[in-house]
């Protein structure tokens, strides 16, 4: 009898520990998760009349991009520190904002890093709002006269950057948007 009670102390104990795994899993942050938070703090500025009504929406154009870039080393994605979300050759070149890029002139693009550790979706998309889409675009002074779309597409991926000298998990972002005509909405 004793025997089958520690057989089932064991056996709940691993059940216990499998639901805890799995509900981590389920939970974890995604693409979908941020835009939706994104999406509730610009409904939350617009109803204080803080900013205008735009939609942030997931897609794998973005996300590859910021798979691309948190493939990347360190070296190679460090920004040239100016704070003005300037980035280095090899960025430039996945982002599509060198020199004939496919997003040079067609599409406001946003780009960063947001520590990812222990702050949850809310915390992540805060971040992003606050660091990321408060500063310029990366190639806004290339889109002069055009505004960003209403529709604001989305793209994240895990990484690791080194911060305060600890290898920290960050999330990457890539915002992007249609650079429009503020005279003609909807076309570029």
């Amino acid at each position: 009898m004793k025997m089958l009670k520690k057989l089932l102390a064991v056996v709940l104990t691993g059940a216990m520990a499998l639901t805890l795994f799995t509900a981590c899993g389920g939970n974890a942050v995604n693409d979908k998760n941020i835009a939706d938070a994104l999406n509730d703090i610009v409904k939350s500025s617009v109803a204080a009349g803080l900013t205008k009504d735009y939609t942030f929406k997931p897609r794998t154009d973005e996300q590859a991009m910021a798979k691309a870039i948190a493939a990347l080393s360190e070296a190679e994605w460090n920004t040239k520190g100016d704070g003005n979300n300037k980035f280095s050759g090899p960025v430039m070149k996945i982002l599509g904002l060198n020199e004939g890029g496919k997003n040079e002139t067609s599409h406001f693009v946003w780009c960063g890093a947001v520590i990812a550790d222990e702050i949850g979706t809310t915390g992540q998309a805060h971040n992003v709002m606050n660091n990321i889409l408060s500063q310029k675009a990366a190639n806004a002074d290339k889109l002069t006269g055009k505004e960003p779309g209403n529709i604001r597409y989305i793209g994240t991926a895990l990484g690791t950057l080194t911060i305060h000298g600890k290898q920290t998990t960050v999330r990457f972002i890539v915002v992007t948007a249609d650079a429009e005509d503020p005279q003609h909405p909807g076309k570029a």
